[in-house]
């Protein structure tokens, strides 16, 4: 039995609920989903108010701590950040002018290698920006040694430069959240 995940807050639950219980083994990942999907599904009325989806939903629980229960009933620890997770962030922000190249690469291994980060974290880390600030701080001094008199270019040039620049920033800043919420 399936639920109408048409509710923002069913939706929003379950995808909550998906992403805590990651660390757990598929099968029964799968099994805990399906049985809280069919309790949604028997609980809520096909018009239900938000009220209603929310007493359901508040019923349940928190997806983290319905995660943190089974982990503990299954023998399973919680993964936890440490230096390795945050020698990644700074190697993926800035390794590449460390160690040009070579050291963005570092971070990237580091990132993988973690068992804090989703897949999509680490897609993120990797593919935004692939080199971190190394990018972004040498077209910024290939910049300025250019000269050109043609503004729109030049507009449109520092636009890419800041975007360049901010993307590796957030990023770093989202897998920092991320490895001190592991904490």
């Amino acid at each position: 039995m399936t639920t109408d995940t048409s509710n923002p807050l069913v939706r929003r639950y379950l995808d909550d609920l998906r992403a805590t219980t990651r660390q757990l083994p598929r099968g029964r990942r799968e099994e805990l989903f399906a049985e809280i999907e069919a309790h949604i599904a028997d609980a809520l009325p096909p018009d239900a108010s938000e009220t209603q989806v929310r007493d359901v939903l508040e019923q349940l629980g928190e997806p983290g701590a319905i995660a943190e229960e089974e982990r503990e009933r299954l023998g399973i620890a919680r993964p936890r950040s440490g230096a390795l997770e945050w020698i990644a962030i700074v190697m993926l922000l800035i390794g590449g002018l460390i160690i040009p190249i070579a050291g963005w690469f570092v971070g990237v291994v580091l990132l993988w290698s973690s068992r804090v980060w989703t897949v999509r974290d680490k897609l993120l880390g990797t593919l935004v920006v692939p080199g971190g600030l190394l990018l972004p701080v040498y077209a910024g001094l290939y910049a300025v040694n250019m000269v050109s008199g043609e503004v729109p270019r030049q507009t449109a040039g520092t636009a890419i430069l800041v975007v360049l620049l901010v993307a590796p920033i957030l990023t770093a800043i989202h897998l920092g959240r991320k490895a001190t919420s592991a904490r």
